[in-house]
């Protein structure tokens, strides 16, 4: 556990050395990120207005609550498994993959390490946190951030699930349009929606909507850790089954 946690601790202190070499990128990145989310939020403002404050059965509270949970659960989520959506492809196509797999840290620990994201996430974490304390009564305040977790540790495994196979079958990559679907798909909530379609469409970002059932008191936590423990279960089954039939670059 020591070893693990200090592989962690380096690649956390060379993620801000190296960011704090490009101040500026850093900055127009987190602009860019933030205008996307200030959008989002216009959007979900003038659907409930238009709406009549009939937003798929939610209350206005109900709906600000979703969207600090949703920024609070994906800078967690994207603050760790970001290197895996903007590294992987790279490191398969370069040949650095076969390095990675001989580096003593398990294959998986290399992975989220090799990039972070705290660096541009952390206005999630603050700005998301802060919308769940102002939307949400003292009183759920801890399940609250709790469910967030499990539905950031539910992202992290979804993502895992979409951007593995490129190991194996890597002329897909992830970094092309991935981002874009998790940040578009999960601009509302539609756990009281009917329409299977639109459930299809939002598969990636189911958690959030259910997360929200969960604080709303209409769903178990315990089914959300549960659906957690399946998506991870699935996603280290497809990591060990690639890692098997991986070749190398040189072959």
């Amino acid at each position: 556990m020591r070893y693990l946690l200090s592989v962690y601790q380096r690649a956390i202190n060379l993620h801000f050395l190296r960011w704090s070499r490009y101040r500026a990128d850093v900055v127009v990145w987190i602009i860019t990120i933030w205008c996307t989310l200030g959008i989002q939020a216009v959007f979900l403002y003038v659907t409930f207005t238009v709406s009549g404050g009939n937003f798929f059965g939610y209350t206005s509270h109900e709906v600000i609550g979703y969207f600090g949970m949703a920024l609070l659960a994906t800078g967690i989520a994207e603050s760790v498994i970001v290197g895996v959506i903007i590294s992987l492809n790279k490191a398969v196509w370069s040949g650095n993959l076969d390095h990675w797999l001989l580096q003593p840290p398990p294959f998986l620990l290399r992975l989220v390490t090799e990039e972070l994201g705290i660096v541009w996430y952390w206005p999630h974490v603050l700005v998301g946190s802060g919308i769940i304390l102002w939307a949400f009564p003292a009183s759920l305040w801890i399940m609250v951030f709790l469910t967030a977790i499990v539905a950031s540790t539910i992202e992290m495994a979804l993502v895992l699930l979409f951007c593995i196979p490129s190991i194996r079958w890597g002329r897909w990559d992830p970094y092309e349009g991935l981002w874009e679907y998790m940040e578009s798909a999960r601009s509302i909530p539609i756990g009281r929606s009917s329409s299977f379609m639109l459930w299809l469409a939002s598969f990636g970002v189911l958690q959030y909507s259910l997360a929200l059932e969960v604080v709303t008191g209409k769903l178990s936590i315990l089914l959300l850790i549960l659906v957690a423990v399946c998506v991870w279960a699935l996603a280290l089954l497809l990591l060990k089954i690639l890692l098997r039939s991986y070749g190398s670059a040189s072959s």
